[in-house]
């Protein structure tokens, strides 16, 4: 590769607990979605979310009980869909998220070309995310794969 190639920006979803880094490709208008158990009710949950100008921002929120949907409050109709129910989220943008995890709820984050179990892939923590645009170089140092 020429040091152009290298040094071109790519689209990125950079996870880091400080110690260990994991980036995976998620270009501006991709989705993807946060799944794990809650920890409440220990129904399954997933908040599906959208990179947009580089910020990420959840845009709803699937659960087969209820109650987890419940549980993050926001304004609007609940959605009965299939075996499960559905919320839209109120509007919303942030830089980064900060994820605890904790192994025994199950939690990964889950593209259209990429799983990333989140307690395999850092343990018991606290967790980053960011959307960032990374030179192909230094994504690939970070662990990135095309």
């Amino acid at each position: 590769m020429t040091g152009v190639a290298l040094a071109t920006p790519v689209p990125v979803l950079a996870l880091t607990d400080g110690v260990t880094s994991r980036v995976v490709w998620l270009d501006d208008g991709e989705r993807y979605v946060y799944a794990y158990l809650s920890s409440v009710y220990e129904a399954p949950v997933e908040e599906r979310h959208l990179r947009s100008n580089d910020r990420l921002r959840i845009t709803s929120v699937r659960s087969t009980d209820l109650r987890a949907v419940e549980y993050f409050r926001w304004d609007g109709e609940i959605r009965r869909v299939g075996d499960g129910y559905e919320q839209d989220a109120p509007r919303n943008q942030t830089r980064r998220l900060e994820i605890r995890v904790t192994p025994r709820y199950r939690q990964r984050l889950v593209g259209t070309r990429w799983t990333v179990e989140l307690a395999e892939s850092f343990g018991d923590g606290i967790v980053l995310v960011t959307a960032e645009r990374l030179p192909i170089l230094s994504a690939l140092l970070r662990g990135w794969r095309p």
